[in-house]
């Protein structure tokens, strides 16, 4: 999952992916450190060592870089629920653990991290496209698993896109990192847990 100013041109050199690396690793600790809205683009530069013009050569501004980090930290959230999704597990345990360790994943990175969060939710305010994709490669995940139960006679279901989309909507609250930071004092994990099995029990089984 990519955003613009990270996808690499097929022309561009080992030493201008190094110095990327290298300015998406400054800005994130001075997001970090600082917060995002008291960091400048002229900051980052400077913790790099290079002018403000020649770090523009590489992000266009500082919503960049947020897009930047936040995708990647999204990143590692579709890595955890593949592999969750690709376990050797019923279908129906698989998609309430999908949801749990999703739902974990955030309360620990997002909320415990306050500034991890704020990367987010800027990125989320502005309605950038990456948010989007990281929606739709977790619904594709979840129509994995929807998919598998069909051939292994767990489920009966005619629409598994239409079934992922209710997951999501269902669990709003356990995995979208400002509903999750608002009920942080709440057992969520259990609760995600029941809401998934009250939802997989309903699934259409073959007759």
């Amino acid at each position: 999952m990519l955003t613009d100013s990270q996808r690499v041109s097929d022309g561009e050199t080992p030493y201008a992916r190094k110095t990327r690396a290298r300015i998406l690793a400054a800005a994130e600790r001075r997001f970090k450190h600082y917060g995002c809205a008291k960091t400048s683009m002229v900051d980052i530069a400077s913790d790099c060592a290079m002018s403000h013009a020649n770090l523009y050569r590489f992000f266009r501004g500082k919503i960049d870089l947020v897009d930047a980090i936040a995708a990647a930290w999204l990143a590692k959230s579709e890595r955890i629920c593949s592999e969750v999704a690709s376990r050797p597990t019923s279908a129906r345990e698989r998609l309430v653990e999908f949801v749990a360790t999703l739902h974990r994943w955030k309360l620990r990175e997002y909320v415990k991290d306050s500034r991890a969060h704020e990367l987010l939710a800027i990125a989320s305010h502005e309605r950038r496209p990456f948010i989007a994709i990281h929606l739709e490669t977790l619904a594709r995940l979840l129509v994995d698993i929807i998919e598998d139960g069909n051939a292994r006679g767990e489920f009966d279901v005619r629409d598994p896109a239409g079934l992922a989309t209710v997951v999501q909507h269902a669990t709003v609250r356990f995995t979208d990192p400002s509903q999750v930071a608002r009920y942080a004092g709440e057992p969520l994990e259990a609760q995600a847990r029941a809401v998934m099995t009250l939802l997989v029990t309903g699934i259409p089984t073959p007759r």
